[in-house]
């Protein structure tokens, strides 16, 4: 059982990034590192995908993508809105 399951229904691709990450932990964390990345990747696009506030910056990398004003906007918005624990 994967931690990561409660993905698997509604987010299939994100899921088999995040669990084959899980599963290398142990043996091989170069690899898990590898997942892990792709798992962020693959997320941050679904984001920009599925979110219209969201604006697309001039590159396509990572690091691009979470800099975007637009998306440092959007999360500091959400983070502030949680209520503390």
């Amino acid at each position: 059982m994967s931690q990561f399951s409660f993905l698997a229904a509604e987010f299939p691709d994100i899921f088999a990034h995040a669990s084959r990450a899980e599963a290398l932990a142990r043996s091989d964390s170069r690899g898990a590192a590898f997942y892990c990345r792709l798992a962020l990747e693959t997320s941050v696009e679904w984001l920009y995908r599925h979110d219209g506030t969201l604006r697309s910056p001039y590159e396509s990398t990572l690091a691009a993508l979470i800099a975007a004003p637009s998306f440092r906007r959007s999360s500091a918005a959400r983070s502030a809105s949680k209520p503390a624990s």
